[in-house]
Order: C-alpha cells, then structure tokens, then sequence
C-alpha cells in the first residue's frame, strides 16, 4: 500500500555550499555559506499537480529505487520514453519505466525476477505522474 503526501506544508530553507565536496565537508576556508536551498523550490517545479508517495516493494531496485524510499511525482509533465512514471494498472499503483516502441507500450521493471508489461486495449491503464526526485535514507533503510 502506498502512502501518499502533500506539497503543501512549508519546507525550511538550508544552508547551502556552493563548492562541489567529493568526500567530506567544506574546508574552514569556505565556512560561508553562498546561499540557502529551499528543498521545495528544488524538488518540484509544478506545486499544484506534485506529490510524493513511499514506495514498497522491489521491482525497481536497479533504478537504485527501494522499498521505503519516497517519490517526488509530478503530475504535469508528460512522460517520456524510459522516464520512471507511477501508474495505475487495472486499478493498482505500480512504478516502473515507462518504454514505447513503434506502436506498443510497456511498463518495465528494474528487476529480473519481474516482467514487462504490455499496455494493451484491453488494460486500464494511466500514467498518475512522472517521478522526478527519490528521497531515501543514506545509511538506514525503511522496512
């Protein structure tokens, strides 16, 4: 079951360093910080139509997205081939890469152990939004 959140509550500002940092932090002789990141500016482009959702399940693993992790979905953009998009497929959500060639249509997973799936009349299909942003735990994963 996948849980769902809104865009809508303020998000704070923080500092930001503009020195790109390869391991570690900042040296003490760039101890200033050129500017704060407002994470919501960052992360969503169209407010109105994006949300975020926790993800659970494995089939997108290797696109480095996990169960617990959560999505930045944008409802406004249209999807692309090979974009990550969430989906609704005969009424369950499901992530995957979305995949059109000549005139067919797959939802592709990001694990062997799953197939493809073909996007076919008889299917009830819609794309719900394009994920734009995965936000996971660096060192401690969500079970």
């Amino acid at each position: 079951e996948l849980s769902f959140y809104s865009m809508d509550e303020k998000v704070l500002d923080i500092p930001f360093y503009q020195s790109d940092v390869p391991a570690g932090f900042p040296s003490p002789a760039e101890d200033f910080m050129d500017l704060d990141l407002n994470l919501q500016e960052y992360l969503v482009q169209h407010p109105s139509a994006t949300f975020c959702v926790r993800v659970t399940g494995d089939s997108m693993q290797n696109a480095g997205i996990f169960s617990g992790d959560v999505m930045v979905v944008d409802k406004a953009l249209e999807p692309k081939n090979n974009d990550i998009v969430l989906a609704v497929l005969d009424g369950e959500f499901t992530v995957k890469h979305i995949r059109k060639s000549e005139n067919e249509l797959y939802l592709m997973p990001a694990n062997n152990n799953y197939q493809p799936v073909k996007i076919t009349s008889e299917v009830d299909f819609k794309v719900w939004g394009v994920v734009t942003f995965i936000i996971q735990k660096a060192n401690t994963r969500i079970s």
